[in-house]
């Protein structure tokens, strides 16, 4: 695109960052892709980077305000399977040569080349590899000895395991052996890395026993806070809202908890309550929830019209760890949310103050049911989330943490004396 492959040699130049990423950053994401994405718009303010992802041919590319930001630009084309048959297939097959389900999506000769070609030709300071899944193309920029990053949002193992302990029947074997896959091949590639990062407390204890010697530190997640709030009690029938990407194991159970066990007693309390499931790529299990006071919206162009009508945000999330996108989201917007500790990790919020923690079903229950009933109290705790998220959430100190982890890993040269600053 609009780089030359000559390094540039002024004292003062900007980086070279190489963002390897399973899906195109867009800044309006129906999965987790939005916050990598406002991340890479602000690094790219400051950097000179190069972003080399995988797209599926039928869905959206990089945002456009990226591709214009950034100093390179490429989507390799990756075709995954539509078919719940032939995903279990191709999964089961990958897993018996020690690749886990979504590794084994992300695998690409293609993208793998295209990367080789792009240390040599491009020649990064720093190659950032977002995700777990991607983690396979350490091996290339390790070999050059290029500076390793990887962005560790959610540690597979780590919901996976989380997710063996609630499955049950014949479907516990192949968790138990997806599990042991994540665990070998997070052992296999983290010590490739100079440095991992994740989001929460809790990822650290996740992160550190396969890390090797790379080092392991925690960036919150941030998010961009909206100009204008929304509205704090939602409108009539009073709706409960639960957003996800049900591409993640973490967010399908969430959703059919919530859809099965928690949103029924609610309704029994509330009977014209609603419950509206909005989401990225809702499988079968969680299309079925939908019926009489049950909603399921799936991939929607926009969510900010069902968390504006919406009286209540709930993120009943019960396995995994990290911080959750939806989570800010919700508080940015000035919406009272009830989160489970789990959602909560990382979070700084007071809750009672800013959110509802809810530590268990009947909590759930009890307080989805209780707010519903009480716009005033919707409105108070709507409000202090917003003022809460105006002087706590924003990129700023997120691109601070990680210009700092670059200068440490690719220091610049000194200026010469004499020479332009």
């Amino acid at each position: 695109m609009n780089s030359s492959p000559e390094r540039l040699v002024s004292a003062n130049r900007r980086r070279r960052l190489l963002v390897c990423a399973p899906f195109p950053p867009r800044l309006d994401a129906r999965h987790g892709g939005k916050a990598p994405a406002q991340l890479l718009l602000r690094l790219a303010a400051r950097n000179d980077v190069a972003v080399l992802c995988l797209r599926d041919p039928d869905g959206p590319g990089v945002d456009p305000a990226l591709v214009r930001r950034c100093a390179l630009v490429e989507e390799v084309p990756v075709r995954r399977r539509r078919s719940a048959f032939a995903r279990r297939f191709a999964w089961s097959h990958a897993m018996l040569r020690g690749l886990p389900p979504w590794a084994a999506d992300c695998r690409s000769r293609l993208y793998a080349r295209r990367l080789e070609q792009l240390l040599d030709e491009w020649r990064p300071d720093v190659v950032e590899i977002h995700l777990q899944a991607m983690a396979q193309y350490v091996e290339a920029p390790a070999r050059r000895n290029v500076p390793r990053i990887l962005l560790d949002y959610d540690p597979p193992s780590a919901w996976a395991h989380d997710l063996l302990a609630v499955t049950t029947g014949a479907r516990r074997l192949a968790r138990f052996v997806e599990v042991a896959a994540w665990r070998r091949y997070e052992r296999a590639t983290r010590p490739r890395f100079d440095a991992i990062v994740v989001f929460a407390e809790r990822d650290l204890e996740a992160v550190a026993p396969s890390a090797g010697g790379a080092a392991v530190m925690r960036i919150p997640l941030s998010v961009e806070v909206p100009e204008h709030a929304l509205d704090p009690e939602g409108r009539d029938p009073p709706t409960i809202l639960f957003v996800g990407g049900f591409a993640h194991p973490p967010n399908v159970d969430a959703a059919l908890w919530l859809g099965k066990s928690v949103f029924p007693r609610v309704l029994e309390r509330v009977p014209d309550a609603r419950l509206e499931i909005v989401g990225h790529e809702p499988g079968e299990e969680v299309r079925a929830l939908g019926g009489k006071a049950v909603s399921i919206h799936a991939s929607v162009p926009d969510v900010t019209p069902y968390l504006d009508r919406a009286a209540v945000v709930v993120a009943p999330i019960r396995l995994g760890g990290s911080m959750r996108m939806k989570v800010l989201e919700a508080l940015a917007a000035g919406k009272v949310l009830v989160a489970t500790p789990r959602a909560a990790e990382g979070v700084e919020a007071i809750p009672g103050e800013h959110f509802v923690l809810a530590a268990d079903e009947e909590d759930l229950v009890e307080e989805l049911a209780r707010l519903l009933l009480e716009p005033a109290r919707r409105r108070a705790l709507g409000e202090h989330a917003r003022e809460w998220a105006e002087h706590h959430l924003g990129w700023e100190h997120g691109v601070e943490d990680f210009q700092r982890l670059y200068e440490r890993l690719a220091p610049k040269d000194p200026v010469p004396d004499g020479a332009p600053g």
